[in-house]
């Protein structure tokens, strides 16, 4: 028998004994305790723990982005002018007085819809913005690699393996799409799954909706339409009815809106997505291009040498692991993991092919980073499958520590990429435009104290954007002589001066430290077109003349 003692602030539970039980002992600091473990068992603590490292990964973000601004190049030029135009209800006008053809608009429309409310100058949004996605990014890692994986440990390594990613941390410093486009894919796969236990119209939407909107950020976004198309008749639950009429309304919700941007595009311009030219990369140079910006993500840079060799053994695992059935094609584990595997191929694909027919930036980890965290599932996905295999070989309860090392010591040698990143990034006090190096051009300086030039003249430069945002003043690009990153030559006669309409008078701002190679050089201007300096500066040349 037991019988209760009575004290001044409990009661104990003695039992014949006269031992009293731990567990009936109430003090507050035991329920806490209890009440942390049933948090930490629970899927509550895991949500929690993704949301944590989400807004701790949103303040990085934002405390560098809003000490040095965040970092700009061309595209950002064209999308911080076209989002500054729609919200004075210009449209879709660029920095060169052009529209926006090259970039679909969703990525200026969230820009100019936020200064339209706040009057906050998209320059300043767009820093603001990528905390927001940065940190949304990693709380929806966190939910997705929930969903995968039944280890809590390989799901934090996941989460934190997303948090220090030296690829997205480079694109949070960037006025760019590429985080908006990131997010979106993870809504697909988040919403996609949502659909795949319930199949309902809502879920279909939602994914839809995401796809759709990814169209509208970046061009290689159509590849989701094929993802989802795909993924709707191989892994959703619904009926082949279903799936049919499922995936025709998913294709009017996808293909509608970038199709009505196209023909837009091609009314005003001529073309469907803006002119293009032929590359100056092989298909063999592209696979070489991505494979050596893919494997420095998750390896050490000094296994290069052998990470082809790492490349040929995963689907040797895949498939030793499916004959000890461990994985089937029709078994759970890859319908949840099949949509990511999809993605990544396709958007592999479509880079390989529009590098190799399609002069644009070298592939690089801007174009691939869309594919980091979804190859991040496949690999936490494979690591899983490898633990369980060991756990029923060895018998060992500490092999999931043992892996959980491994893991932790491959991620030591990105993230020491990732610690150079931000170090540059401080270093020249922000990045491309934004760094302290344009921040103090003389040339700059000079037209931002003699803007009448812009009034008067036509501006141009051999850097239109530098020019446009340090100024805010509309310029144009000086005369290419060939395609950007082609040997595509303009159709011009090799006379610059064909580029300028007749009387049209013109200044002209040469930068010396311009890159761009592909453009008639100063000398070459000068020997058909006379020019007056106006201005001879340190770092560039003002010119002024008028075409006859």
């Amino acid at each position: 028998m037991e019988h209760s003692l009575k004290t001044s602030d409990k009661h104990l539970s003695i039992p014949t004994d006269g031992v009293p039980h731990l567990n009936s002992i109430k003090c507050p600091g035991l329920e806490f305790i209890h009440f942390a473990k049933r948090l930490k068992d629970g899927n509550l603590f895991k949500y929690v723990t993704s949301g944590i490292v989400g807004i701790i990964g949103a303040a990085i973000i934002l405390s560098l982005t809003y000490r040095y601004g965040a970092g700009l190049t061309p595209d950002s030029a064209a999308y911080l002018s076209a989002a500054s135009n729609l919200a004075e209800d210009n449209g879709f006008l660029t920095y060169n007085g052009l529209h926006l053809v090259i970039q679909p608009p969703l990525y200026s429309i969230i820009l100019a819809v936020i200064k339209k409310t706040t009057l906050v100058d998209p320059r300043i949004a767009a820093g603001y913005l990528n905390a927001v996605l940065f940190g949304f990014i990693i709380y929806l890692s966190g939910l997705l690699l929930l969903r995968y994986l039944n280890s809590f440990a390989l799901v934090f390594l996941g989460i934190v393996s997303v948090l220090l990613s030296y690829t997205l941390i480079q694109a949070s410093f960037m006025v760019l799409s590429e985080l908006l486009f990131i997010f979106l894919v993870l809504l697909f796969l988040y919403y996609f799954g949502k659909y795949q236990m319930k199949g309902d119209f809502i879920s279909l939407f939602l994914f839809s909706a995401s796809a759709s909107l990814a169209c509208l950020t970046r061009y290689t976004g159509v590849i989701m339409i094929a993802a989802g198309i795909l993924s709707v008749v191989f892994w959703s639950k619904n009926s082949n009815k279903e799936k049919f009429w499922h995936s025709v309304i998913f294709l009017l919700i996808t293909v509608l809106p970038i199709s009505l941007w196209i023909i837009r595009n091609y009314f005003i311009s001529g073309t469907l997505v803006g002119l293009r030219a032929s590359s100056s990369y092989t298909l063999f140079e592209n696979f070489s291009f991505l494979y050596k910006t893919v494997l420095p993500w998750y390896l050490p840079l000094n296994l290069t040498g052998i990470s082809f060799i790492l490349i040929l053994l995963l689907p040797v695992i895949w498939i030793f692991f499916k004959s000890s059935g461990h994985i089937s094609w029709n078994g759970d584990g890859i319908k949840l993991i099949g949509p990511s595997l999809l993605f990544v191929l396709l958007y592999a694909g479509i880079i390989l092919i529009s590098s190799t027919t399609t002069a644009y930036d070298r592939i690089s980890d801007r174009l691939l980073s869309p594919i980091y965290i979804p190859m991040l599932f496949i690999l936490f996905f494979i690591a899983e499958r490898v633990l369980i295999w060991l756990r029923e070989k060895t018998h060992l309860k500490s092999i999931t520590l043992f892996v959980v090392i491994g893991i932790v010591l491959l991620m030591s040698f990105p993230v020491k990429k990732t610690i150079r990143v931000t170090e540059q990034f401080i270093l020249q006090a922000g990045w491309g435009f934004s760094s302290q190096e344009w921040r103090e051009n003389r040339t700059i300086k000079y037209l931002n104290q003699h803007k009448h030039l812009g009034k008067s003249y036509t501006l141009y430069s051999n850097e239109p954007e530098a020019v446009y945002i340090l100024t805010c003043l509309t310029t144009k690009c000086s005369p290419p002589k060939r395609f950007y990153n082609s040997p595509q030559l303009f159709d011009i006669t090799g006379n610059p001066k064909e580029s300028w309409r007749k009387g049209e008078d013109v200044c002209l701002v040469w930068l010396t430290n311009s890159t761009r190679s592909y453009l008639f050089s100063i000398d070459e201007l000068q020997k058909h077109i006379s020019m007056t300096k106006i201005a001879s500066l340190k770092d560039g040349k003002i010119y002024t003349f008028l075409i006859k």
